[in-house]
């Protein structure tokens, strides 16, 4: 899966860039390739927001969450993000027979 930041008021760090691209990983396992994820990152006073949209297989996913921590709000993106891409998968797999 191909990971894009965008920072807004907020620094581009390494530290950062590891810790969402840890956290991915677990989303690639339930999408299909090629993915194309593109997480913004914004800090507004005491605000840290994360938004993540994620595009793969002609479906389109998007969530976003904000806490006081920027590594909790990327850790919050990237749970709904991985229940909906987990969703999806499962949707697509899933044998209905009545």
């Amino acid at each position: 899966m191909e990971l894009d930041f965008t920072f807004r008021n907020v620094e581009s760090t390494e530290a950062i860039k590891e810790w969402a691209s840890r956290r991915f990983i677990k989303v690639a396992k339930h999408v299909r390739e090629p993915a194309f994820a593109h997480l913004v990152l914004i800090v507004d006073k005491h605000r840290h927001r994360a938004e993540c949209t994620l595009r793969t297989g002609g479906e389109l996913l998007r969530a976003s969450s904000e806490t006081g921590d920027m590594y909790a709000s990327i850790d919050g993106v990237a749970a709904t993000i991985e229940h909906s891409a987990r969703r999806q998968h499962e949707r697509r797999t899933s044998n209905h027979e009545l």
